[in-house]
């Protein structure tokens, strides 16, 4: 009797965990039948190195697309949501979103931009899983920032960390610290949590 009532527990916590997760599973099953899905948005070869010189005169436009192909990401980077927490999260509805507190990606210091890991299937975004493949990165993958007037930036990964929220980590003080341009995605984590952050540090190339 136990045994038969663990089973149906065990089964109806699967089928409860899949629909609640169906982005980050079907995000998952794509990436496992289709490999890399997300073309890379630069037609011609990128120098190797981008002067800062040439960085800091270029003005960057409010409109970019992150593109990382190795998980298949293809998505708008939202400009000028500010730092409210409500605002944020209505504009992952529309891609993932530049932390404003920061620097453009392309510009020196460190860039923040945050993406949803997972949402409900009745999420109104079509971005709820922007980032649900986010620890598949490795380093040396690469990490595409393509602006609206054709400036595209080119990062390779550095290292992911995972931390909680609610507990300082000396990990991310080093990070803050770079001295190269880099640019930080950060999405909940484990995937259908929001127990704890996983953070992809890339630098500039």
């Amino acid at each position: 009797m136990k045994l038969k009532f663990l089973l149906i527990f065990v089964i109806a916590f699967v089928l409860i965990f899949s629909v609640l997760n169906s982005r980050f599973i079907f995000a998952n099953v794509k990436f496992w039948l289709y490999g890399k899905t997300a073309p890379s948005p630069v037609s011609t070869p990128v120098p190797p190195a981008l002067s800062e010189i040439k960085i800091k005169e270029k003005v960057l436009p409010n409109e970019a697309t992150l593109v990382i192909s190795n998980i298949g990401v293809s998505a708008p980077i939202i400009f000028g949501a500010g730092s409210d927490e409500k605002n944020i999260y209505k504009n992952l509805e529309n891609g993932v979103v530049h932390y404003s507190a920061t620097p453009k990606p392309g510009m020196d210091g460190v860039s923040i931009v945050l993406g949803h890991s997972s949402a409900y299937p009745w999420y109104k975004g079509a971005y709820g899983s922007a980032f649900a493949l986010l620890g598949k990165l490795k380093a040396g993958d690469k990490i595409f920032v393509k602006y609206g007037d054709s400036q595209a930036f080119v990062y390779s990964v550095k290292q992911s960390v995972v931390f909680s929220p609610f507990q300082e980590d000396p990990r991310l003080a080093q990070i803050e610290k770079s001295e190269r341009p880099t640019l930080v995605l950060i999405s909940c984590w484990p995937v259908g949590t929001n127990y704890k952050r996983i953070i992809v540090e890339a630098e500039l190339q």
